[in-house]
Order: structure tokens, then sequence, then C-alpha cells
């Protein structure tokens, strides 16, 4: 512990998440990679009455002392856990730290306090919040540049930051690149076509009228809670917390590259994919003020980048090539509409199957991320 240096724990008030908010940007001063993020979006993704808290317990801490505020992580347990056996594990996330180990361990001690106090054995991260969020440390970079929509992004040194206090990996995370500046290779084209027409499935976009996107939005929790229940640290979303995703980013959706796999009228499988808001986020500094307003609404016509956010299969629907459909309709769809390169992630690096569909259609990794853990009994 360091006397000079002191991470305090805060609350959740309006006044309280501004200032999570800005004590994050330090680090990034001069990166003219980072992205500053949309403060509105930070308020309502940090706000009390967020459907994630009715199963989770969490606690924001700031950095204090000589200088400026430079510092912050988060701390949380969450409930859902204990019936994935790992009520044990607590998370760290939304941390933030300028080039100084002693910053850092203020900060990580802090947040191992919180969890012990808590009944955690082992903390893991960074997580912010939930593994259905940003997670991940950014370790290697195949493709510099802005950070896509949601994707981790960080100052080189904090691998080593976090590394020195004691953590250890415990999981790589992916994603890759694809160049759709070109249209679909007709073979994929027709060795998807032939897949689903020998399987009996077809493929639609999401509904955009009120009724048929809430009944959309009820399929895509039912596929993604079964296509996701096995993997590496999943904790499955809630009927309030997809309902919340979804309004929140359907100003955002682009209808025809939100897609479901159906069989007998039944969907199975389906992908979300993105504009990178990044793109046009990057010409504002997270506050939209009028001029702002102007600026991002312009640059918002000019995307030509999109994020792969989620695609996944019914495991009874799996081994009939409907990851590489998805893929494959998206390229279709994005292409006339501008889009030039995709980004699909985040994916468990021992994932062959999903990692293999994207490679095939010309996908390459273009980033890893990083997962940490430490032993918090002794």
């Amino acid at each position: 512990m360091h006397p000079e240096l002191a991470a305090i724990p805060i609350g959740r008030g309006r006044a309280e998440r501004a200032r999570f908010w800005r004590s994050g940007l330090p680090p990034y001063e001069g990166d003219r990679h980072h992205v500053v993020p949309l403060l509105m979006d930070c308020h309502a993704r940090w706000h009390p009455e967020h459907p994630f808290f009715r199963h989770a317990e969490t606690q924001h801490f700031v950095l204090t002392g000589p200088g400026r505020h430079d510092g912050r992580i988060a701390a949380t347990v969450d409930r859902a856990n204990d019936a994935l056996g790992e009520a044990h594990v607590g998370l760290f996330g939304w941390f933030e730290c300028t080039q100084s180990p002693k910053r850092a361990e203020c900060l990580l001690d802090a947040a191992a306090a919180w969890l012990r106090e808590r009944g955690c054995t082992r903390m893991r991260g960074p997580v912010s919040y939930t593994t259905n969020g940003l997670s991940g440390l950014l370790v290697e970079d195949n493709h510099p540049g802005p950070p896509t929509l949601d994707m981790p992004y960080n100052p080189p040194w904090y691998a080593e930051l976090l590394e020195g206090w004691g953590l250890e990996k415990a999981q790589d995370l992916v994603s890759l690149r694809l160049d759709v500046g070109a249209a679909p290779d007709p073979r994929h084209v027709r060795v998807t076509d032939r897949a689903l027409a020998r399987g009996g499935f077809s493929i639609r976009h999401v509904r955009a009228d009120t009724a048929g996107f809430a009944a959309d939005v009820e399929h895509v929790l039912r596929i993604y809670n079964g296509a996701w229940e096995q993997n590496w640290g999943f904790v499955p979303l809630t009927a309030g917390e997809i309902r919340h995703e979804a309004k929140t980013l359907k100003s955002v959706l682009v209808p025809e590259l939100m897609l479901f796999v159906e069989k007998d009228g039944e969907p199975v499988a389906f992908s979300l994919t993105l504009p990178d808001l990044n793109q046009a986020l990057r010409t504002i500094r997270g506050r939209l003020w009028p001029w702002s307003v102007v600026r991002f609404l312009r640059a918002r016509k000019q995307i030509d980048h999109v994020r792969v956010i989620t695609l996944g299969v019914l495991p009874e629907f799996r081994r009939n090539g409907l990851d590489m459909a998805l893929i494959v309709r998206t390229h279709l769809a994005a292409y006339p509409r501008g889009v030039r390169s995709a980004e699909c992630g985040w994916v468990l690096d021992d994932n062959d199957a999903m990692i293999s569909a994207i490679r095939r259609v010309g996908g390459e990794i273009s980033r890893t991320y990083r997962v940490y853990e430490r032993d918090l009994s002794h």
C-alpha cells in the first residue's frame, strides 16, 4: 500500500459516473488511435438501474493522490455465476491507469480487498461487469489502428502492470479481420446456398415492425443462451438485459445486417453486425454538443467498417455450415452499402470451428485479447 495514493470507492450517481469517465482519460493523452467513449453511453452502462445489476453487485474506485486523478477500476460480483459453479470468482474491469506500477497496485489491491470481503477466492479480468460486455486486455495487434465498436483498447504497458501484480493468463480471445472490399467469392456463395438447401434452412433478416422486432429479440435470447452455454466464462443474458440492449441498439441497427437462419419457420441461428460507430465517434471527444453532433452525423455517413458482434448456432444444428452461410450472406448485404472491412469478434482462441469458418472466407486473426486471473485465497 502506498500512503500517498488511495483508491477510493465512489457511488454511481450522475456526477460520480462522470468522474469515473474522466478518471479513465489521462492514460490516452496523445494516443491518436484512442476513441473517447461517449459519456452518454457510459452513463447508461454504469447506471444502477441497468438490468444487469438485478443479479450483480459492483463497486467503482478512482485513484486519488498527488497530481491528477488518473486511474480507475470496478469490482463486480455476479450472482449468475452461482449456477455456473463459479460463485468464488470475482471480476475486475473498466481498468485504466497511467504507466505506474504503484498506481496499478493501489487500484488492483482495492478491487481485490472488496472481492475478498464478498467471499471471492479468485479475481478475473479485465471484464467490464460481464463477459457479455468489454472483455480482455489488448495484448497483440496485427492491424494497428483505432478499436472497433465495443472492442477493448489500451496502452501497451497495461499487460506489464497487470502481470507485475501477479495476474496470469486465464483465456485468450481473438478477433478476425475480413476484407469485404469486393463482392463475395461466387464459390463461397454456391457452397453456402447448397448447404442451406440440403438442410432445409432459410435465411431472413430481422423484422423492423414493432411486434416482429420484439419477437426476434426473444429468439436472440433463446439462441444466444443456448449457443454459448458451454463456453468458457459464459454468463446467460436475462430477458431484461437483452431487451435493454435491443432498445439501445435499434437506432443504429441496419436490419439487413442482422440475420436469422430458420428451420421449418423456427430460428436456429443468428448473427448481428453493426456499423463501426467508432469511426464517427473519433470526430468528437465523448460529448454530444450541437457542433459535435453535426460532425458525428456527417462522419456516420462515411462509415465503411463493421463489427460482427455475435454469431450463434444452436448446438443441435451445428456442422451444417450455418456459421459460414451467415458470414457470406452478411458480406453480400454489406458490400453494396459501401462496407469495405469487418471485424469478427471476439472469439475464444480455442474455438477452432468458428475461426476456421471465418478463415475459409478470407478472414485472418488481427487482434488478441487476454483475460487474466489471480488466486485471492492467500
